[in-house]
């Protein structure tokens, strides 16, 4: 019989829901390679399943159970039934099997921490290692996100574990500065995706002492990287021009913000050059993007298509001839607390990664093949005609694009 597990997963949103958060979750759960026991909540009505994802966890996930709490990206009715109800599955496996040892949460999204926070003052022995993908009380612009809270017997606890710990609890009805202080005063470990992240969310935190707690006890980890064999088990399709070099890019992509610069640069790119090379986007709006792109006359050089799933994803990442990232925009002189989770995926792939950056970035200090300033539609161009003048991979299908 398989292992018991001794890990409990609090993470709002896991496999095979499918969402950047459940894949980077899961990907946490092979790294450390225990057996663990999932509770997630029942995300169908905003999120639909992708049973493949389920493969990202190596096998480890003994029990799961997606509770049918309330769902909702930060509403404080949502947190607390989440909470409840994952208090009381957590209840009835113990009793089971006996008391776990540790419990990893993750937020996105925010009522994970919460309910770990539960299960931590149930359990003051069961250690704690909590997770931030990215800040959650400020934006990048260093303003105030709120998501509102309720002065109810749920915050009075929460109140009484962060004072008991030695702690201001907050003294605003903000959730999302709630989650960030229960799991600063409380959790074992926090996590950090970079540097930036870490120091940004420390110089926001509106009580100095815990911000010393945190620094004792933060740890900087990227997100990881898929594992190897993810990316031949399903195989994509998707026909690529041999006689052109492939520029991928996977996520939502604004056509004014950030990765504009690239479409600015493709329109200004020589006809020799253009007619060599073909950007593939897989986002959330395909149809606005394409209008965008058939207006600015760019439907030669640009292919738009819906996203696709994450394995099918790994797989054309490997037979593009270069990947596209690109970092979120942050205000003049401000570090950037943003590490974009494409970058573990693109790396892990082997193919060549081209970033649009901002100076001294997280995603800046990684080691990128190509790199341009974000905005600097210059740069871009002379990216795109290096991209142009590459040899063909034998990676890439020797099918024409279909044309759109």
């Amino acid at each position: 019989m398989p292992a018991l597990a001794r890990r409990l997963v609090a993470s709002y949103c896991f496999p095979p829901y499918s969402d950047t958060a459940a894949v980077v979750a899961a990907k946490r759960v092979h790294d450390r390679g225990e057996p663990v026991d999932v509770i997630c909540n029942a995300m169908d009505s905003i999120r639909h399943q992708d049973p493949d994802l389920v493969q990202l966890c190596g096998g480890l996930v003994r029990r799961f159970a997606a509770v049918p709490s309330k769902t909702a990206f930060s509403s404080w009715g949502s947190i607390v039934d989440y909470q409840h109800l994952g208090l009381e599955t957590f209840l009835r496996w113990e009793s089971l099997q006996g008391e776990y040892e540790s419990v990893y949460s993750r937020a996105q999204f925010a009522a994970s921490h919460f309910l770990a926070a539960a299960l931590k003052t149930a359990r003051p022995g069961i250690t704690w290692d909590a997770e931030f993908s990215d800040p959650l009380s400020h934006d990048v612009l260093g303003a105030v996100r709120s998501a509102p809270a309720h002065d109810d017997r749920t915050l009075a606890r929460l109140r009484s574990a962060v004072e008991a710990a030695g702690f201001r609890a907050p003294s605003e009805l903000n959730a999302f500065e709630w989650c960030e202080v229960v799991a600063f005063a409380l959790a074992d470990s926090v996590m950090f995706t970079n540097e930036h992240q870490r120091d940004f969310m420390l110089e926001v935190c509106h009580d100095p002492e815990l911000a010393a707690r945190v620094e004792r006890v933060a740890v900087v980890s990227p997100h990881p990287t898929p594992p190897a064999a993810l990316y031949d088990t399903k195989p994509s399709q998707h026909q690529l021009d041999p006689h052109r070099r492939h520029i991928g890019y996977f996520g939502n992509f604004y056509a004014n913000r950030g990765v504009s610069g690239v479409l600015d640069a493709l329109a200004l790119l020589p006809r020799a050059a253009r007619d060599r090379v073909m950007l593939h986007v897989f986002t959330s709006k395909p149809d606005e993007l394409h209008e965008v792109v058939v207006s600015r006359g760019l439907a030669d050089c640009v292919r738009v298509g819906a996203f696709v799933g994450y394995l099918e994803f790994l797989a054309l990442s490997r037979r593009m001839d270069c990947l596209l990232v690109n970092d979120a925009v942050s205000p003049p002189g401000a570090p950037n607390p943003f590490l974009p989770s494409k970058w573990s995926d693109y790396r892990g792939s082997g193919t060549p990664v081209w970033g649009v950056v901002e100076e001294g970035s997280a995603l800046d200090g990684q080691p990128l093949d190509h790199r341009s300033p974000i905005e600097h539609t210059s740069a871009a161009v002379q990216v795109l005609r290096r991209i142009s003048a590459l040899p063909a991979r034998s990676v890439a299908a020797a099918l024409p694009s279909p044309s759109r």
